[in-house]
């Protein structure tokens, strides 16, 4: 057996797969000191600041399989016991200074507004525009300063900080943007030289070319608020709860096609399910049964997700109906069923 050590070695780690997907696995654990992508292998090495906090993760992921974006990974102690070389891969981006930047939030275990960004980053200089969506890295929002100097300013301030204790981890690049266009004022995008622009559409994302912005769909549950926690992967499970999983949650399921019914079919459709549940993993497939209209099925990414959304989601108040969540008989969704 390989001796402990704080370096991590990462298998089967697809040409899909990016730094901030591999940070999010393993951030909930301790702090990364370092990341080498071995693109050419499908391999990577993660280096934790300390061993007890390589152990840690290592003990957690033998017991939950690893996945990122429905890709099975496979983790394990280095050989090397310090790594030497430090990735620099900013994808294009974070070395040249401007005056967007662009802002991956990690752990996050609460919503995140544009006002919310707009009382981080306004201390830091003149906010022009923001722009909040979601993308396969995580929650991401993109924010125009007045002046590059400013935009500097912030990032020195706040890379790395947390919005909320313990979570909400900001991770801040340069854009390579030279303007963002803002179309609406709402809660996911806000132009504050503009004051004027409407509110937009319902259901449909405010700023298309950015990502997909998507809906927070207000949820309640025996007259409480619900928080939205971010459970796209294990690593966000396991800093919600301590290392563990959630009580009721047994990470053994294998059945990852959910029912959900007694939903609103005047206010429903595949983009708000998508918006809501891909809080708890990835979504595969969504499907509305025709001749069931308050009925839907959707695949998700992994048994673990599709466990977390039944648990999570049973009961709870979707459009003024309770929502039923439970596990589909169905394997997966075919574009025939149904």
């Amino acid at each position: 057996m390989t001796e402990p050590s704080k370096v991590i070695h990462v298998r089967n780690v697809g040409p899909e797969i990016s730094e901030n997907d591999l940070l999010q696995l393993f951030q909930p654990f301790g702090v990364i000191t370092k990341l080498v992508m071995l693109r050419a292998k499908n391999q990577a090495l993660i280096q934790m600041q300390d061993i007890p906090s390589a152990v840690n993760a290592l003990q957690f992921y033998a017991n939950v399989q690893p996945s990122i974006r429905g890709r099975n990974v496979y983790v394990q102690f280095s050989s090397h016991q310090e790594l030497t070389t430090m990735d620099q891969n900013t994808q294009g981006r974070g070395d040249e200074p401007n005056r967007i930047l662009l802002v991956t939030i990690h752990h996050m275990l609460y919503p995140i507004t544009v006002d919310v960004l707009h009382q981080v980053f306004s201390p830091h200089g003149f906010v022009e525009k923001i722009v909040t969506f979601q993308k396969s890295a995580g929650f991401q929002a993109l924010i125009q300063y007045q002046s590059r100097q400013s935009a500097v300013v912030a990032r020195t301030a706040l890379q790395g900080r947390n919005i909320y204790d313990g979570c909400c981890q900001l991770d801040i690049q340069y854009s390579n943007l030279d303007e963002l266009q803002v179309n609406y004022n709402n809660e996911r995008s806000r132009d504050f030289t503009n004051p004027n622009l409407p509110t937009e559409q319902k259901g449909r994302s405010s700023q298309p070319g950015y990502g997909d912005a998507g809906g927070m769909y207000a949820l309640q549950a025996t007259g409480r608020a619900v928080p939205f926690p971010q459970m796209a992967n294990a690593a966000a499970i396991a800093a919600a709860f301590g290392g563990g999983l959630p009580p009721g949650i047994s990470g053994t399921n294998d059945r990852c096609t959910v029912l959900v019914s007694n939903l609103n079919p005047d206010r429903i459709d595949e983009d708000k399910l998508f918006n809501l549940f891909s809080l708890y993993g990835n979504i595969v497939r969504i499907k509305l049964l025709r001749n069931k209209p308050d009925h839907a099925l959707i695949q998700m990414g992994d048994g673990l997700q599709a466990e977390l959304a039944v648990n999570f989601l049973k009961g709870a108040m979707l459009f003024e109906k309770p929502m039923e969540v439970n596990f589909s008989k169905h394997p997966n969704i075919t574009q025939g069923s149904h």
